[in-house]
């Protein structure tokens, strides 16, 4: 049943992206013959990722392929300009990875008055996902071929299918089962901490043995888990994806639900200190309006939805249930890529970046943007495209406009 959202969702964590940013400045083509007709003629054009991809006296260039704009006694390159042996005129060029979260390091510098080639590879980002399941007594109830409770906790930890055994090596889980009963231990948490790979196991421990049994006090429980979130310190984007079926109460008044404004006010706070969260009903108890109200809270919109709708996931069967944590899981990803080097922003948009040897366009709503000097992020359709499947991004730029530490 989970084979796409496996699919998918690796997508999010494990595709290899390379931006690479080459260039050649102090080449002179009229001084000598091209070396991809002549000496390297069956080694250029081989598809590649890194200079490493390439045979010796080759890089990788824009577009993919392996190319050499000079070779060592050749003289394709100006006076004083030394071609390297990675067949570039004045570049020295180097490899480095990306951080974790979406950040990219770039290295190299010029040599001879050349401009730097580089080539940056794109490391997965690995999300903490914190599962905030309602363990509410109405959790009881029909759902599908079960009941809500144990339907959940199946599309979740199912060993050989769920969500988490086909994506605990890619992403960072924790677990919180949350109930109340009005009383002076209220919330009721029992959680699993901190957020690791392959958590499967100590998670099964705590959710395996649990049954619904209390209250639903949303908004103090999301109060109480927000701190550790926020105080873990491994890199990547934190999210909640709160699966509740009924409309919240307060630890202070169990009864009627009227924990509305406190749920929301906790999703506030939550985006405001770093920690998205998503919202899954499940069931029909809960009404269209609180979700749509906590989905924007999740998301830093105003709960009225002045400034426009984040999406909910309303999930009256089990494959909703499944298909929804599918999607809320894949939009963690960022799309911006951050360098330790600068760009000229007034001048970004002289380079072109590609995706699968494609173009895309440059200050576009589904282009691309030089946010500053050390940020680039990729909008709309071209943030879209990276999120499914295995993917190269390139760019090149003239020289001058990249600026990399010597």
């Amino acid at each position: 049943m989970l084979a796409p959202s496996l699919r998918r969702l690796q997508a999010l964590v494990a595709p290899l992206a390379v931006f690479a940013i080459a260039s050649c400045d102090g080449c002179d083509e009229t001084d000598g013959s091209d070396p991809c007709t002549t000496v390297y003629k069956d080694e250029c054009g081989q598809p590649c990722a890194l200079d490493a991809n390439c045979a010796a006296g080759l890089y990788c260039g824009p577009e993919g392929k392996c190319l050499a704009d000079c070779t060592p006694d050749g003289g394709q390159c100006e006076e004083g300009v030394v071609c390297t042996d990675r067949g570039r005129c004045g570049a020295g060029g180097s490899t480095s990875t990306f951080g974790q979260g979406g950040g990219f390091n770039v290295g190299g510098s010029g040599q001879g008055g050349g401009c730097a080639g580089i080539s940056v590879t794109f490391q997965p980002t690995t999300p903490t996902v914190l599962l905030m399941i309602d363990q509410s007594g109405s959790m009881t109830e029909q759902f599908g071929n079960g009941n809500r409770w144990d339907v959940l906790h199946d599309v979740l930890m199912d060993p050989n299918n769920g969500i988490v055994a086909q994506l605990q090596a890619v992403v960072r889980f924790s677990l919180a089962l949350y109930t109340g009963d009005g009383g002076a231990n209220c919330p009721q948490l029992a959680q699993v901490t901190p957020p690791a790979l392959n958590n499967l196991g100590a998670m099964e421990a705590v959710y395996g043995p649990a049954g619904p049994i209390g209250e639903t006090p949303t908004g103090d429980s999301i109060t109480a888990l927000v701190p550790g979130l926020v105080a873990f310190g491994e890199p990547g984007p934190k999210a909640i994806v709160l699966a509740t079926d009924g409309e919240p109460d307060t630890c202070e008044q169990p009864n009627p639900q009227n924990g509305q404004a406190e749920a929301i006010a906790a999703a506030q706070a939550a985006y405001a200190q770093g920690v998205q969260l998503y919202i899954i009903a499940v069931g029909d108890q809960v009404s269209s309006q609180h979700q749509q109200q906590m989905a924007n809270a999740g998301l830093g919109l105003p709960p009225d939805g002045s400034q426009g709708n984040a999406a909910y996931y309303p999930a009256n069967d089990p494959q909703a249930l499944a298909d929804a944590f599918d999607t809320i899981i894949n939009g963690i990803r960022p799309c911006t890529l951050t360098l330790n080097g600068s760009i000229d922003p007034t001048k970004a948009c002289e380079g072109t970046i590609y995706i699968d040897g494609s173009p895309i366009p440059c200050n576009d709503p589904n282009g691309w943007q030089a946010n500053s000097p050390t940020e680039i992020e990729l909008l709309g359709a071209a943030c879209d495209a990276i999120q499914d499947g295995s993917h190269t991004v390139n760019g090149q730029f003239p020289c001058g406009v990249v600026q990399v530490p010597q």
